[in-house]
């Protein structure tokens, strides 16, 4: 379900990075890049943030940590990195409970209300083909095809799956579809 609101990105995906994930990861040099970019963590953070903002200050994050890595390599880690974040949060944390619960062909049915809880405009298809084996579309990658399979990676890991791989199917203007597989 397409939106005609503009693309936001909630608070607490804010707040899993950098205040999480990042605090103490990042250099002075792209804490300075964040603030001149809008993202001023002196004071209390605003319910949500345009996605522009958001894309900005994900590649001062990825020219700052991970500078020699190949871009896509940049782009999985900071997948993982904006997980490992979220799920410190107290939304992210019951997420997490949730996903373990569920396990990850289930889990992967629930990834829209995920969604739900960190920005208001992916939206999510899942077709699950065997055991250990599912296709997911995703509405809108920005594109950054890379990052969703560090998110994706993360979650199957979280919901219990052994050995996740994650691989990109198709690319459908902003929309991608993955192929997520794992060891049951």
């Amino acid at each position: 379900m397409a939106t005609s609101e503009p693309k936001i990105v909630l608070s607490g995906t804010v707040q899993g990075l950098f205040q999480i994930a990042l605090k103490d990861r990042l250099s002075e040099d792209a804490w300075r890049l964040l603030r001149e970019a809008g993202l001023d963590l002196s004071v209390p953070l605003l319910p949500t943030y345009p996605l522009a903002s958001w894309l900005r200050w994900q590649h001062i994050v990825l020219r700052d940590l991970w500078p020699d890595k190949p871009l896509e390599e940049a782009w999985r880690l900071l997948g993982h990195a904006v997980m490992e974040g979220l799920l410190a949060t107290v939304l992210g944390r019951m997420l997490g409970v949730g996903a373990r619960a569920l396990g990850p062909q289930f889990m992967l049915f629930q990834l829209n209300r995920g969604f739900r809880g960190t920005d208001n405009y992916v939206e999510t298809q899942v077709k699950a083909i065997s055991p250990g084996r599912a296709e997911l579309w995703l509405s809108e990658i920005n594109d950054r095809p890379h990052y969703y399979v560090g998110v994706l990676e993360f979650l199957l890991t979280l919901s219990g799956a052994k050995e996740p791989r994650v691989s990109i199917v198709a690319r459908e203007g902003s929309a991608c579809t993955f192929l997520l597989e794992w060891v049951k």
